[in-house]
């Protein structure tokens, strides 16, 4: 307060002197007083409610910011602490007044030049009046401070409960351990208050875990600066928690510890997921150690962080050496066919951010020189956000397996026994030359060899000295040829070669060549020398043909054909030779034949066989079955157009099964048809085929003699000539089965009469040769005589064939032939045709009584 304070006290005599004392007293305390509260930052104001006076003292009015010597309004002093603050100062003073309360409270106040600062506003009754003294004090800094530090505790509030960490403090005066929530939920309780003894949190602890975890608290004790670890709690629910603690002793100034304070928060999860992790690496290192693969693992920049035990064995570099090395300097790649380094596959994925390889045919050179070949694949190392960290090279040691797929290439395009290229592989290179005639027109010849007299080395000396000989052969072919030319063994004995750049008059020439080297050629075997030789079919290989294919037929034509007119022969192809058109045409014939026996389009004519003595024909069918070719277009051709390409090409067993399957059905029908006798051919390969044997035996048998009788197995005399004794024995089988043997033109060979004697046949077909001129030469008469005796005398049946005049049929019954056949009698018919119209007259003839009666 300015002012000096006034004593109550009554006046003396020295008065005056005592007055002036007390007064200068009271301002040297006043002063003193002011000073003081200068100095501790306390201002003072009165207010005295009856009057409204208001009474600053200096220091408050600096705390106020206002000018010395100026006292404001009651109002205008309390609005210096805001609206708020103005109205709670109002209603305490008033309280004070009424009630003597008095007041302690903070509030925010303008202090003019100042600023803003934070007051301690204290106040109350001043004695039994109605004055009020008011005490303020700038608390700035330390409300900053602890506005400060409460914000500090909510953060740390806020983070702890966010994070689930608990608070913890120990008393070590005290012995007190306090738990702050979160604690307690951290061992699975509910909160139930802040204290808690040592004993109670060690029962609490896992029980493998409490010695560490006390040995950790003493080491704190004993002047270790923190506390630190992991320990394991128990749930109530019998669950196994674990926790991570740290903490910090808190000492006097003397050093002696005071209290432990720390956190603890639970990283169950975080181990579970480090233990799962680890597991998984662990499984995966053992996974990578012991697979078969082998494995480089880089950074993002290409050096290598690892290898598993394959690719240090692959490589030469052990994990250790190769740690940190460019991928490039380990795994080193380079092409199968020259030193050539490859690209860094690893660089180029880390590049591309894409999986790669490298081409096929790379080998790893490795750090001892030895080359292998590998097979590899590279792949990018991914983070979550996508970004490279680095790449994986997996690799492995495929030299032993293309090692094997290039011995199964090479089996695959050559022939294993004498190591030419085979027919596949020498149809695709004839295909190329092929094609580059057409491109360029360029000429090259085809050669295609068979060899002579081979199989009598097999049937001789065994199929291991037959393999010899093909060896040496093809050693002998080799060499006759030029580097760029190719041989191909195209299966048993037949080989082939493509000359390129070589035109026809050259590839005579080689062919002779080689023909007469194979002809020079002798293998010797036990003691004895065999002579080999070829046949050699040239034809040119240019733009004229419309496919290679076409080409070498026409090779293998002109080697037919060599073959067929003498060993140890070369046939050249030439456009106009009649011989080679021939041989074509037999060779269609025999495509078209297959095509027919696949499409059944075969069918049977009939043409009678009558008796020669003057008996009509008493409606009852015989005759001999004759096979047609049915074309697409409806035209049919007959045996005489197609038989010997059957023969040649081995077809004819197959139509004689057909044919006789015919018959045979026909026979075992029982309709109004009475079929007396069938006759079927049988070519003279047919009897040398098992299977046909065994299949006539297992139809007769199932036909049965007495309808078997009626069918009648016509063998050609030259036949019987080429395979006497399988005719004999095919005779005798089918004869002892029901049927009968006709000998078909009978009288063509030289010694006819000679097969009688072996052949137990049943009727002997006269060869028309010896009918058609019956009637002007006298020798074919006493040739057909001298038939007839023999038949007689044997006792077999006679047939004519070829008859054609009435007068050689009356000579032929003068000459005593017992059945007659030709045109003169009965042309061919269709034998469906004639089967209906057989069984039309069989049932107009059954209802013809009826009708007349």
């Amino acid at each position: 307060m300015s002012e000096p304070l006034r004593t109550g006290a009554p006046p003396c005599d020295d008065a005056p002197d005592r007055t002036v004392a007390a007064e200068l007293a009271l301002a040297q305390n006043a002063r003193f007083l002011e000073r003081c509260s200068r100095l501790a930052g306390v201002g003072a104001w009165e207010w005295q409610a009856h009057s409204d006076a208001l009474v600053l003292s200096d220091s408050a009015c600096e705390l106020l910011g206002l000018p010395l010597g100026q006292v404001p309004t009651l109002a205008a002093l309390l609005l210096r602490f805001g609206p708020d603050g103005a109205a709670m100062l109002d209603a305490a003073l008033r309280r004070a007044v009424a009630d003597g309360q008095g007041w302690d409270v903070e509030l925010p106040c303008d202090a003019g030049a100042r600023g803003r600062r934070v007051m301690r506003v204290v106040g109350g009754l001043d004695g039994d009046g109605d004055r009020v003294g008011v005490v303020m004090l700038d608390v700035t800094e330390p409300a900053e401070v602890r506005a400060e530090l409460e914000r500090t505790v909510d953060r740390l509030a806020l983070a702890t409960h966010g994070g689930g960490i608990g608070v913890w403090d120990l008393d070590l005066r005290a012995g007190a351990l306090a738990w702050d929530d979160a604690m307690w939920r951290l061992h699975g309780e509910p909160p139930h208050g802040q204290r808690i003894d040592l004993a109670a949190w060690r029962r609490r602890l896992h029980r493998q875990d409490r010695r560490a975890a006390v040995h950790a608290l003493h080491g704190a004790l004993r002047g270790e600066p923190q506390i630190e670890g992991e320990w394991r709690v128990c749930w109530p629910d019998g669950s196994v928690h674990v926790l991570r603690g740290c903490g910090r002793m808190l000492r006097d100034g003397g050093g002696r510890p005071l209290r432990l304070s720390g956190v603890c928060w639970d990283v169950s999860e975080e181990r579970l997921l480090q233990q799962q992790l680890a597991e998984q690496r662990e499984l995966l290192e053992v996974t990578l150690q012991s697979i078969a693969d082998a494995v480089l693992t880089t950074d993002a920049g290409g050096r290598v962080t690892w290898l598993n035990p394959v690719a240090q064995r692959l490589t030469g570099w052990s994990a250790a050496e190769a740690r940190g090395q460019p991928s490039s300097h380990v795994f080193r790649a380079q092409r199968e066919d020259s030193p050539e380094p490859l690209p860094d596959p690893v660089q180029r994925c880390l590049t591309t951010g894409r999986p790669t390889r490298m081409p096929g045919g790379a080998m790893l050179l490795a750090r001892d020189g030895e080359l292998r070949a590998v097979d590899d694949s590279v792949a990018p190392i991914r983070d979550a956000a996508g970004r490279v960290l680095g790449a994986v090279l997996v690799f492995r040691d495929v030299t032993q397996q293309r090692r094997q797929f290039d011995e199964i290439r090479w089996r695959a395009s050559h022939d294993g026994l004498t190591g030419l290229v085979n027919r596949s592989e020498f149809g695709q290179r004839l295909a190329r030359t092929f094609e580059r005639a057409q491109r360029d027109g360029s000429h090259h010849a085809l050669l295609a060899f068979d060899l002579d007299r081979f199989k009598l080395i097999n049937d001789h000396c065994g199929h291991a000295a037959g393999d010899e000989v093909l060896r040496q052969v093809a050693q002998r072919l080799e060499a006759g040829v030029r580097g760029r030319d190719t041989v191909a063994r195209l299966g048993g004995d037949e080989f082939a070669a493509i000359l390129e750049n070589c035109s026809l008059d050259e590839a005579l020439h080689v062919a002779q060549k080689l023909c007469d080297a194979l002809d020079q050629y002798r293998y010797a075997h036990a003691g004895q020398r065999f002579r080999i030789g070829t046949c050699v079919g040239v034809a040119p290989l240019d733009s004229r043909w419309p496919d290679a294919e076409a080409a070498l037929r026409e090779a293998d034509a002109c080697c037919m054909i060599a073959k067929e007119q003498g060993r140890n022969r070369v046939q050249v192809w030439a456009p106009d030779d009649a011989t080679l058109r021939a041989h074509q045409s037999e060779h269609r014939w025999a495509t078209r034949l297959q095509q027919a026996l696949d499409e059944d389009r075969f069918e049977l004519d009939l043409q009678r066989v009558l008796p020669a003595q003057g008996a009509e024909d008493d409606g009852r069918l015989r005759g001999e079955l004759l096979l047609r070719l049915r074309e697409r277009d409806g035209s049919r051709v007959l045996p005489g157009a197609f038989m010997p390409a059957a023969e040649r090409f081995h077809i004819a067993p197959r139509l004689d099964r057909w044919v006789l399957r015919q018959a045979v059905a026909l026979l075992a029908q029982d309709g109004p048809v009475d079929v007396v006798s069938l006759s079927v051919n049988v070519s003279g390969l047919t009897l040398q085929d098992a299977a046909f044997h065994q299949e006539a035996r297992a139809l007769l048998l199932q036909l049965g003699p007495e309808r078997a009788a009626a069918l009648c197995l016509e063998i050609t005399e030259t036949a019987v000539i080429t395979r006497l004794s399988d005719a004999a024995r095919f005779i005798t089988q089918m004869r002892a089965l029901g049927a009968r043997i006709a000998l078909d033109d009978f009288g063509a060979g030289a010694s006819s009469y000679s097969y009688l004697k072996a052949l137990p046949v049943d009727v002997l077909k006269i060869d028309g040769q010896f009918v058609k001129a019956l009637m002007t030469d006298p020798l074919d008469q006493v040739a057909v005589r001298s038939f007839v005796d023999v038949a007689q005398t044997l006792n077999l049946t006679t047939v004519a064939e070829c008859v054609e005049t009435p007068e050689v049929l009356l000579e032929l019954v003068r000459l005593g032939v017992g059945e007659v056949q030709g045109f003169l009698l009965h042309r061919p018919e269709p034998l469906l045709q004639l089967l209906a119209a057989a069984t039309e007259e069989a049932a107009s003839s059954a209802y013809a009584p009826i009708s007349a009666y």
